[in-house]
């Protein structure tokens, strides 16, 4: 354990530390910071309090050159990461190119589409390229805003390495501060809502779900579902029409999807309680592939629902509600099971996922039994559950998982919530 005091990269910044390692401020930076000790400690209190003798008790720490070199080196470069991971006040003000715009909308088109199948990547980038460089009218910078909310949570999602411009180095956080910056300035979100400043919500809450900020992605994704019901998008048959949007239809589904998938990450109870009523939209192209597959997502939520709701209250889900849930969960027959796509994927891991829950739950309740009927509750589930998902997937490569994020199978699967 490092000694009970601030670490190096504290020290340097004049930040306060908890003492920790790695220390709650480097744990907490959004780019991967190396917390070290290296610096020896300096004494407190006023030097004249400082005797020889004290001096003389207290051992010599003898760094080499070569070592003490190294530890600047660090320091200095854990430094320009935290540097970079935070806004600061250039940041806030920086250009963003259309031409990263236009990079980065094809690697959503290209990866993130079969995820969040809403957008319409090719008239979004007509749209931009339309955009005069000094055009600041309120419809230019809508569809910047919602182009760099877009950018911003596909950088995010798919870990895609900072871009270098003539304007400085443009990161997700970058395009975050971007887009508020219009958003605020050029379009009064909470009175004139629309289907684009409620998916600008949604993008917004991807970004901050990816670097752990909790409480701001919990924010943004409840905003977008407040939108939505002022749009009375929850109601049966109620559609907007808008040509950035390939399908208008799924905006709810895709909201309420995931409200739900994050509010039990978090162990919360989502805004929304009313149940997903989901119509099958006829598959007559391409596009309508990845909209069955978001619905076929959200018909596993519409099957956990009764334990998402039955867990948080004080008796907890009963043998019944789990067994049940297990049930219809393992029943669910799935469409595109025989496509290699991110769709499959992530409908395999969230099943598996929630099928992890159910046990976890039946742990807590002191329902496992060796003896048990139902195989949710045996010792030997989670075993079955991990044969499953391996099965599931095991024509899957790194390219097929990479729209969910590199994180999705270690965190949605194995991780505890």
């Amino acid at each position: 354990m490092p000694p009970k005091r601030a670490c190096d990269i504290c020290i340097s910044r004049k930040v306060k530390c908890n003492g920790s390692w790695p220390c709650d401020t480097c744990h907490g930076a959004v780019k991967k910071v190396q917390c070290t000790y290296l610096r020896p400690a300096r004494r407190r209190g006023p030097k004249s309090r400082r005797t020889c003798r004290e001096d003389a008790d207290q051992p010599t720490l003898r760094v080499s050159d070569e070592h003490r070199d190294q530890a600047s080196e660090s320091i200095a470069k854990a430094e320009r990461t935290i540097s970079l991971s935070q806004p600061t006040e250039a940041s806030s003000t920086q250009r963003i190119p259309t031409a990263v715009l236009e990079s980065i909308v094809r690697l959503y088109q290209r990866y993130s589409y079969s995820i969040w199948p809403v957008i319409n990547a090719e008239v979004l980038l007509s749209k931009i390229k339309d955009i005069e460089a000094d055009q600041d009218d309120h419809h230019a910078q809508n569809i910047v805003c919602l182009a760099t909310a877009l950018c911003a949570a596909t950088m995010a999602q798919l870990h895609v390495e900072p871009q270098v411009t003539e304007f400085g180095t443009v990161d997700s956080t970058a395009l975050v501060q971007a887009c508020l910056r219009r958003r605020n300035k050029f379009h009064d979100h909470g009175e004139h809502i629309d289907l684009r400043s409620i998916m600008v919500s949604f993008f917004l809450h991807v970004h901050h779900a990816k670097a752990n900020q909790r409480n701001s992605a919990m924010m943004y994704i409840q905003e977008a579902i407040a939108g939505a019901r002022v749009l009375r998008l929850d109601e049966v048959g109620s559609q907007k029409q808008d040509e950035v949007f390939s399908n208008t239809a799924l905006v709810f589904p895709l909201l309420w999807v995931s409200e739900r998938g994050y509010a039990l990450h978090l162990g919360l109870s989502p805004s929304y309680n009313e149940p997903l009523s989901i119509t099958d939209p006829e598959m007559d192209n391409d596009a309508d592939v990845e909209a069955q597959g978001l619905l076929e997502l959200a018909k596993l939520f519409v099957a956990f629902d009764r334990i998402a709701v039955r867990r948080k209250s004080p008796t907890g889900a009963t043998t019944v509600d789990l067994t049940d849930t297990e049930n219809k969960l393992s029943s669910l027959s799935f469409c595109m099971a025989d496509l290699v796509s991110a769709r499959t994927a992530d409908y395999h891991i969230t099943r598996q996922w929630m099928r992890t829950i159910l046990w976890q739950h039946a742990l807590s309740m002191g329902l496992l039994s060796s003896a048990a009927y139902e195989t949710v509750l045996t010792f030997g589930f989670p075993v079955q559950v991990g044969r499953d998902l391996l099965q599931a997937l095991r024509w899957f490569c790194e390219t097929d998982l990479l729209p969910l994020g590199r994180d999705q199978v270690s965190e949605t699967t194995f991780g505890e919530y």
